[in-house]
This record gives structure tokens, sequence and C-alpha cells, in this order.
């Protein structure tokens, strides 16, 4: 392993692979969308609660990283993993919109405290070391991790599913409850910090950097669409699957693929942006990712779902990437909150997209819908072309 060949003293590296890989057995992944439906009856109910989640998140993604900045990344974490809990909880009693509803307000905090804290903290923690140089082979690694463990979780997550869709929420805790003990073991790493502990200019002054910063603008424009549709189609695909005749019993399969094949991505991003640049990394990775899905969206049967499924390789190659070029842009004392505020743009979109996509799969059918959705996607590798080749 990376934390092995780099000589790192510190453990956190080393815990936060275990926790990233044990947290990605989120069991009803490959079902998320049919279990929602068998509980709200309709589509537009489904894309609601995600449009909830999506807004819950973004409203607490800001703030969550001025606090990590401010207060320390370990409690952050702590405090996330308990917070995540709480909402799978919520998710399991369901039976009603107000658990769904409370489902998304805490699951959607629980996981905006742990977004952009994790990367600040690895990267805090190599710099600590004199070790930044690996950031992105090291954080690529690490998102590598999360990707095959949802993929162990969606093959049991689909049998489980045969059985009752419930089961796979219920199971879903004890992952969660096993990274929440493993995040009490962290080191809180050595990295710059504000005077003061004021949230709220602490956002303030942040934004103010991401306004200046060209470079990170862009990329955080990118991001609305990266995410906000992208994002989309992935927690609709199992809508998408059902409609191409996919039987059930195979999703945990598809869904796994799916991630496995982000986990390639993300383990192969490091090499492949240093021989061929990081730009162009994310201008390749943008463009063949809404082709392969319109590809997909003419096919049928098991070839639409394997070839949609192909897609996910190259969210693992930019992903690692974005990351890079974000904490190469911002010093360590704002680090988590700008990280947070491209993270919360992405949260912006899906709450913007996702009503629009399931209200364009009620009106005509979700093949449709997916195809729209990918030619706007288009929009991006436009985008990118602006950005600078950082090292």
């Amino acid at each position: 392993m990376v934390f092995n060949r780099i000589g790192l003293k510190s453990r956190n590296i080393l815990l936060m692979y275990i926790s990233c890989i044990i947290s990605g057995l989120i069991f009803f992944l490959p079902v998320r969308a049919l279990y929602y439906e068998s509980h709200l009856f309709t589509l537009s109910n489904v894309a609601l609660i995600f449009a909830i989640e999506a807004i819950a998140f973004a409203v607490f993604e800001v703030p969550s990283g001025a606090i990590a900045d401010l207060f320390g990344r370990k409690k952050t974490l702590i405090v996330s993993f308990f917070m995540t809990f709480v909402g799978f909880t919520f998710l399991y009693i369901g039976g009603s919109m107000i658990f769904f509803f409370l489902f998304a307000l805490t699951n959607s905090f629980g996981r905006s405290l742990r977004s952009g804290t994790d990367s600040a903290l690895i990267y805090d923690t190599l710099k600590a070391e004199k070790k930044e140089r690996y950031f992105k082979k090291v954080i690529g690694n690490y998102h590598a991790l999360w990707p095959i463990g949802a993929s162990i979780g969606s093959i049991i997550g689909g049998h489980l599913a045969g059985i009752s869709l419930s089961l796979t929420v219920l199971f879903s805790l004890v992952p969660v409850s096993i990274s929440f003990v493993l995040s009490l073991f962290l080191q809180e790493p050595e990295y710059e910090k504000e005077g003061h502990r004021n949230i709220f200019k602490h956002m303030i002054e942040s934004s103010r950097l991401v306004l200046r910063n060209r470079q990170i603008l862009i990329l955080v424009i990118a991001g609305f669409f990266l995410w906000g549709m992208g994002e989309c189609l992935h927690l609709l695909n199992p809508v998408f699957f059902e409609f191409k005749g996919v039987p059930l019993m195979y999703f945990g399969y598809i869904s796994a693929a799916v991630f496995g094949l982000s986990s390639l991505g993300h383990y192969f991003s490091h090499a492949v942006s240093e021989r061929i640049g990081n730009k162009l990394t994310l201008i390749l990775a943008a463009t063949i990712s809404p082709v392969i899905t319109i590809i997909a969206t003419l096919t049928g049967h098991l070839t639409a779902a394997i070839i949609f499924s192909l897609s996910s390789i190259f969210f693992g190659l930019r992903n690692p990437v974005v990351h890079h070029l974000l904490n190469s842009e911002v010093s360590s004392s704002k680090r988590a909150t700008v990280i947070s505020m491209y993270n919360f743009t992405g949260q912006i979109g899906i709450a913007i997209l996702i009503p629009f996509v399931g209200w364009l799969a009620d009106f005509y059918n979700i093949n449709t819908a997916f195809k729209i959705s990918a030619a706007i996607m288009f929009i991006v590798p436009a985008l990118l072309f602006f950005i600078k080749d950082r090292k």
C-alpha cells in the first residue's frame, strides 16, 4: 500500500483507508430508488426526496467545511458517522414521508461533515510529514476503496433485496457503526488555523477566495453539472434498468460493476493524469462519459446496463484530479471549506436538476430523460478547456 511505500509515521491514512472501504458497504444502494418508491409510490416523490437530501446537503456543506477548519478534522468525522447512523435508522423505520424527510436531513448533515474533511485530513497528514507530493496518488487510492466496498455491498444487497428491501437498510447500520469506532482512533493533523472560531466569517473569507481564483471558480461551475446531472443519472439508474427489462436479481451485480469500474478509474487516475496531463484527463473523462450514456439509451436489456456502467470509470479518473487541483490552490486554513464549496455546488446541481429529470421521466420515459440529461453534460468539457494544468 502507498502509506507503507512513502514511509508515513501517522496511522491516519491506514485508518482512513479501512474506514473508507467499510463505509462503502451500504447494502441498499442498488435498490435505493426502488425502496423509496415502495414507500412513496410515485417517481416524482422519489425525486423529491433525492432533491430534499441534495438541498439539505448543500445547506450544511459549507458550514461543515468551516467547522472542520475551525474545530478540527477528527471531531468533525466522529460527528459525521454518528449522524449517518441516525439517518439510516430513520430510513429503516420508513413508512411515511416524514421519516424519509428526517433521513434526508440527518444523512445529508453526516455526509456534508465528511465531505471535504476527509480530503483535508489526508492532505494535511501528508503535508505534516512533507509528503504532500503523494496526495493525488493517496487520494486516488482512498477514493478507489469506497467503490470496492460498495461493489461488495451491492452484490450482498442484491441478494438481501430478493428477501426484503428493508433488510438492505437494516444491515447497512453495521458498517456505519464500525466506521464511527475507527474515527475515534484518528490523530488530528497539524495545520494552519484561523485566530477565530467565527464560522460565518470563515465562510465569507473562503467565498471571496473562490470568486477571486479563476481556476477554482471554473472547477466549481463545472462541478455543478458533473455532480448535478451525473449524480441524477446514478441515483435513478435502478429505474432505468427496470425500464430496460433487467431482472431485479442482476441489480446488485450491475451496481457492483459500476462501483468496481469507478474504483479502477480512481486507482489509475494518477498514472493517466501524469502521462497526459490533468487538464486533458478531465476533458476526456467529461466528454466520453455522456457519449457512453447516450449509447446505453439506444440499446436494451443487459446490454444497456453494461454499457451504462462503463461511464463510471471516467468518474473515477476525474475525481482525484479535481481534488488535487483544488488542494493545490488553497492554504490549509481554508482547505476543507473550499472543497466543501465545490461539493456544495454539485449538491445544488442535484437539487435543481433531479426534479427536472424526474419530470422528463414522467412526461416521456426514463430512457428519454437519460438521453436529454447526457446531452446537457457536454457543457462540462467546454468549461474545462479554460483551466490551467497545475502540477
